[in-house]
């Protein structure tokens, strides 16, 4: 999913900048194109200026040319290029044929470029220019105009400017596809990474498994010597827990003794004492042994194991115990219930669940699982005696016994709370159908199966 969003991410960068950089490129390229059209514009039209004042006889009172311009579209009405000729000395006039009946209203100060509109709405682009002529009868001034339609111009422009445009969106469809591809196979060794991690998280590989490129080996080994040092870590101190127990049972062991000495002096008051808080030591002791063989995780942390194989493997063997032996065992299972839970840590809840309604149940213990929405529902009832309403919230805190006349240090309710609340399930108790107490334990469900070392 991260990696998903990054490259995501990426290819939205990737988009903005390509849409950024076409659309600059495409006002650059229609400028361009247009400053050299319009530069092509005026060479034309200085051009056709150059060739009006080697044609103009100056002798004529009216402007004449000694030979018309070879372009017929200035013989042609309207043709789309023009031409008028006015004697600054007479102010007479003459046009190519081109301009029809129009006249030109040219001002001498208007030299240069100007544009102008017809009265039929054509859009003309104007070069002027003042000419100097000498004859045979002196110099001579003529006001010289060359234009040509501004309309044929624009439509070229245009078309440049579409065609540029679905060239540039082709263009940009060939790099996001590129960027696609480069992104997918770009990131694919994160994604074995990614992968990797998944399965390390599972607990289906201990260390980053898989073919990684040489660039991503340092990251590789420094994480896989994190995953050394936490696992050495933890069997350290599970190591150093088990010694202390071990450590602690012997002196245990000698107060019992020590008990049975007092026990046989007379001193029955002192010896159940001493007994009682040995066997407190001890059970302790032996819960927070438990509770060290317990995986802790996080959310991210993900596992797979089978309710239903947990519950039967239980019931299995509590049906070979004395108390066990002599209970009716009802379970009704779903197939393919598999929790988030760790499989030791499955083991462990089920047990202390079930163990303690063996303990208390007269005839029979029910076992229901089932799943819905996301979660599994595993509901264990016996037909005992109970638990009042008023004390049910009081179940599953440490070393709270309801009941002081039955053996039992109360620890084991607890204990599945613990494994209840590492895995992010939720444990509720109640009173059941059948008479005695119902532990209801909802857990995550698994995901389908383990990820592969793959794209």
């Amino acid at each position: 999913m991260i990696l998903q969003s990054l490259r995501w991410r990426l290819m939205g960068l990737a988009t903005v900048w390509v849409v950024l950089s076409l659309v600059g490129a495409a006002f650059v390229l229609q400028y361009l194109f247009t400053i050299n059209v319009e530069q092509g514009t005026r060479d034309n039209l200085s051009a056709a200026l150059t060739r009006l004042a080697a044609s103009i006889e100056p002798e004529e009172a009216v402007p004449a040319l000694s030979a018309p311009l070879p372009d017929p579209r200035y013989a042609t009405p309207l043709g789309g290029r023009y031409w008028q000729i006015q004697a600054l000395d007479n102010g007479e006039i003459t046009r190519s044929r081109s301009l029809w009946d129009v006249v030109l209203a040219i001002e001498p100060a208007q030299e240069g470029m100007s544009h102008v509109e017809l009265p039929d709405g054509r859009h003309l682009v104007l070069m002027t220019r003042k000419l100097d002529v000498e004859g045979e009868q002196g110099v001579r001034s003529f006001l010289a105009t060359a234009g040509e339609e501004h309309d044929p111009t624009h439509a070229i422009i245009t078309s440049f400017t579409a065609d540029a445009s679905k060239l540039l969106l082709l263009l940009g469809a060939v790099i996001l596809v590129a960027a696609w591809v480069l992104l997918r196979f770009g990131l694919a060794p994160i994604k074995r990474v990614q992968l990797a991690i998944e399965n390390v998280r599972r607990g289906t590989h201990a260390r980053l498994q898989g073919k990684f490129p040489a660039e991503l080996g340092p990251l590789i080994e420094e994480v896989n010597q994190l995953l050394s040092v936490r696992d050495a870590t933890m069997e350290r101190a599970r190591s150093r827990a088990s010694d202390l127990a071990h450590g602690l049972k012997t002196p245990l062991a000698a107060l019992y003794g020590i008990a049975e000495r007092l026990r046989e002096k007379g001193n029955e008051e002192d010896a159940a004492l001493i007994q009682d808080l040995a066997f407190e030591m001890s059970e302790r002791v032996d819960y927070q042994m438990r509770l060290s063989s317990l995986r802790m995780r996080t959310v991210a942390h993900t596992a797979r194991s089978s309710l239903d194989s947990a519950v039967l493997r239980t019931v299995t063997v509590l049906k070979k115990t004395g108390r066990g032996e002599a209970l009716h065992w009802v379970a009704e299972l779903q197939d393919d219930c598999w929790v988030d839970v760790d499989r030791q840590d499955l083991m462990e809840l089920v047990g202390v669940t079930l163990e303690n309604a063996a303990k208390w149940a007269a005839t029979r213990v029910v076992i229901r699982a089932t799943r819905a929405g996301g979660v599994a529902r595993l509901e264990i009832s016996d037909d005992g005696p109970g638990v009042p309403e008023h004390q049910l919230e009081q179940l599953g805190i440490r070393g709270r016994r309801l009941d002081e006349a039955r053996p039992g240090s109360g620890l084991g309710l607890a204990i599945a709370s613990e494994i209840v609340e590492i895995n992010m399930g939720q444990m509720h108790f109640s009173r059941a159908q059948i008479g005695g107490l119902s532990v209801t334990i909802q857990l995550p469900l698994a995901e389908a199966v383990s990820l592969p070392l793959s794209d």
